[in-house]
């Protein structure tokens, strides 16, 4: 009886630690051990352009994971966030019956807060490379939630500087937001730094993120003897078709835009490039890169990327790596916690704050020339304002 206890305490004990380890295994035939890192990656949705290059960039970070740590077998598991809750949630169940130490991802902000329900549930913590909600920064809503981006908080009066700096008066800007986590966490960001009270007559318009016809709106501003700017809170496809119904309706005001729609990735929605000349927009700035891969991405990435976010993504992989290698014995949470306290990384050094967030470097103002270029040629921060390049 003894022996049949100590046998079962022995096999209790070994099911807790492999639990406890995550994915974190030994190859029969070797000594390598393998760590499954998730990746929630928008395969389809508004966001489906950048998702190729978001998986070229995780795919580098595996391949130097590999390099570093020869003992270790690195396998990322994809999955598609679908940009949605709906399709996310069930992503997170798979990676989760997987066996992920850890999960990078998703981008979308709504994509992320429903995988994290189901990833906190199991354990699991998760960073987001691109989830910019303000919602996300509550750490019992959303627990072992990481992002190494900014929150939109931040964001919104990034963007009435950048307007400011333009030029665009008081009362002659209108405000166009999608109504899902992300167009509306910024959108009320946005109208909070600008002032709700110096909206143009147009003021603020809200849509839903499957809305294909703008031309109402597009009217009324071309009616309007006030609305000369525009912010949009927008990814890339529904931004290129309100720049055309403005267009079509004859507006010819000054256009701007938050890191939905920014990146060279606009130029291939649009059917006529030029109706982008002059428009700006905010992404997060990148801080002093450690390590090469900032100088690959430009040398070799694919196109249609948003390099702010591709260096972010870069960033999730190796810490999610780095946290299982060197700390082993802790839960995922506390060794990404650990890992992310003075990362040097390709965006910059990253010091995750009590609630998963991090502060940020500012965001760069960039602008397109309606040809081919994407240019940044000033940056914003909390402390300095707006800034020449």
């Amino acid at each position: 009886m003894k022996t049949m206890k100590l046998i079962a305490t022995m096999m209790t004990l070994s099911m807790l630690a492999a639990a406890f380890a995550g994915c974190l295994g030994g190859d029969d035939d070797d000594e390598t051990t393998t760590v499954k890192i998730g990746f929630l990656n928008p395969i389809t949705g508004p966001l489906e352009p950048n998702a190729p290059v978001f998986k070229w960039s995780a795919d580098q970070a595996i391949a130097d994971l590999e390099e570093m740590y020869p003992d270790y077998d690195f396998e990322l598991i994809e999955q598609d966030s679908g940009c949605d809750g709906a399709v996310a949630g069930p992503a997170a169940q798979t990676l989760v019956d997987s066996g992920v130490y850890a999960v990078v991802g998703a981008a979308c902000s709504g994509a992320s807060m429903a995988a994290n329900g189901v990833l906190s549930a199991a354990g699991i913590p998760m960073i987001s490379y691109a989830s910019t909600n303000p919602g996300l920064s509550d750490a019992s809503a959303y627990p072992m939630f990481y992002r190494n981006v900014p929150s939109d908080a931040i964001q919104g009066p990034a963007g009435a500087d950048m307007m400011t700096d333009a030029g665009v008066a008081e009362g002659a800007l209108a405000v166009f937001g999608m109504t899902n986590d992300y167009g509306a966490g910024l959108a009320d960001a946005v109208v909070d730094a600008w002032g709700s009270d110096k909206l143009c007559d147009v003021g603020r318009y809200d849509y839903a993120e499957t809305d294909t016809d703008f031309s109402t709106v597009a009217n009324s501003m071309a009616a309007s003897t006030e609305c000369t700017a525009v912010y949009l809170s927008s990814y890339i496809a529904d931004a290129a078709l309100i720049i055309e119904a403005l267009d079509e309706a004859g507006w010819e005001g000054h256009i701007f835009g938050g890191d939905g729609p920014a990146g060279e990735g606009m130029y291939a929605e649009m059917e006529d490039d030029s109706l982008l000349n002059g428009m700006t927009v905010t992404q997060p700035r990148a801080g002093s890169s450690a390590g090469d891969f900032s100088a690959r991405y430009d040398a070799n990435a694919p196109s249609g990327g948003i390099k702010a976010y591709d260096l972010t993504t870069y960033d999730g992989v190796m810490m999610v790596g780095m946290a299982a290698v060197n700390h082993q014995g802790e839960s995922a949470d506390a060794g990404i916690a650990a890992t992310g306290n003075g990362y040097a990384g390709s965006s910059g050094v990253i010091n995750f704050l009590e609630n998963g967030d991090i502060g940020g470097n500012g965001y760069d103002i960039c602008s397109y020339d309606g040809v081919d270029q994407y240019t940044c040629s000033k940056y914003w921060t909390a402390e300095g304002g707006v800034a020449t390049a």
